[in-house]
């Protein structure tokens, strides 16, 4: 005579218990998620945009020619340049738009009035030497900054509320970019980060 065979599975009961405690861990973690969400754009942005910079200074020097990266504080974008005469005003043919609303929500070319990577005061969100219309950062042929200088970026809700969130990207003469996050806890408040 045939055994009847044992039969494997979750029951009903089984199936709806582990659904219950998925949903309450999953409810658990969701406002640390959602808290958290700005810092993980800052932090991308940022990233993306030192990127976007040494790619600059090596297409200059891949191409031969001064390459300007400029930052349009009003319409929030970075745009990269190449120049054929060495003469911003003339001969600028675009490489890339970076627009940080359509790519980074929520992550603007801004500042809080803190001390500057520098050691001085922030009083705009990008300074690169003696640039102002329109903020740019100059490479020339050989991949050297003519200006060194930062800019700042902070998730646009944390604009007068919060510092810690808030990150630097620096670029020195040589064209080294270098992140930087602000902790108000420490001496100097900026550190080194990514």
């Amino acid at each position: 005579m045939a055994q009847p065979r044992a039969q494997s599975g979750f029951t009903l009961v089984e199936l709806m218990i582990t659904l219950a405690i998925i949903g309450i861990l999953g409810l658990a973690t969701l406002p640390g998620i959602f808290r958290n969400i700005p810092t993980y754009r800052v932090n991308s942005a940022a990233k993306v945009l030192a990127s976007e910079i040494n790619l600059a200074r090596m297409r200059a020097i891949a191409r031969n020619r001064v390459h300007h990266v400029t930052f349009d504080l009003a319409a929030q974008k970075i745009e990269i340049w190449e120049d054929d005469d060495n003469n911003w005003g003339t001969a600028n043919a675009l490489v890339k738009t970076l627009s940080l609303p359509g790519r980074f929500p929520n992550v603007a070319l801004d500042y809080n009035p803190v001390t500057g990577v520098d050691g001085a005061a922030v009083a705009q969100a990008a300074s690169f030497g003696g640039t102002s219309s329109p903020v740019r950062a100059t490479f020339r042929p050989n991949g050297l900054l003519a200006d060194p200088g930062a800019f700042y970026l902070i998730p646009a809700t944390d604009k007068g509320v919060r510092d810690e969130r808030m990150r630097a990207l620096a670029v020195g003469r040589a064209g080294q970019v270098q992140v930087f996050r602000y902790d108000p806890t420490s001496n100097p408040p900026w550190e080194e980060y990514l």
